[in-house]
């Protein structure tokens, strides 16, 4: 497994972008929009960023239960997702309101695929676990898994995926060694299911 992915929202505070790349952190995932009008204020600066730092840059939405077409247009109208960037529905329970549902997940990720040509990355962990339990089929299984479980293994992957493609291992403070980078601290790190070969052949998945 390969160790060089980090994930981010305007919380985090960011000495170095350069600092990143030279502590081995080849890409960072970046909250870009919550619900059908949360920007994050710091996305587009910390894009450019990443970018001119040569990192691989990628962004995620913080899903809610507003409509859904509402938020899949202010994903798409904010992050601006490039071609060699990763895309992500982060699905997991909502900090203001009803939860996603698994019928509005799927629809989430339709509307993004009709818009950019390929399915977003699923992340998710304990509500994605709950809600996908005893599910044999549905159209998120075409999304790369982002897995989240601050454990020594990323066990309790559902059945609609054979593997996981990234595992967040830790939010910086519970789960398994390392936590830290130097550039940031204490942070979300995922794990590249792969060889770092691997990771920059399939990137942005």
């Amino acid at each position: 497994m390969f160790n060089g992915v980090i994930d981010v929202s305007h919380h985090n505070r960011i000495e170095d972008f350069a600092r990143l790349r030279r502590a081995g952190i080849v890409a960072v995932i970046h909250k870009a929009t919550e619900g059908a009008t949360f920007r994050d204020p710091l996305y587009s600066e910390r894009r450019e960023a990443a970018r001119a730092a040569g990192l691989g840059f990628g962004s995620y939405h913080f899903s809610s239960g507003v409509a859904v077409d509402a938020q899949a247009e202010n994903y798409l109208s904010h992050a601006d997702p490039r071609d060699d960037e990763l895309v992500c529905l982060d699905w997991e329970e909502s900090f203001s309101g009803r939860d996603m549902s698994l019928a509005e997940a799927e629809a989430f990720v339709a509307l993004v695929e009709a818009r950019i040509g390929r399915p977003p990355v699923l992340y998710g962990g304990r509500h994605l676990r709950e809600t996908l339990a005893g599910v044999e089929r549905s159209a998120l299984s075409r999304c790369p898994l982002w897995y989240a479980r601050f454990a020594p293994d990323p066990t309790g992957v559902p059945a609609l995926w054979d593997r996981w493609t990234l595992w967040q291992y830790t939010d910086g403070a519970s789960g398994p060694l390392p936590h830290e980078v130097d550039g940031i601290g204490p942070c979300d790190r995922d794990l590249f299911n792969g060889t770092e070969a691997e990771f920059f052949a399939r990137w942005p998945f």
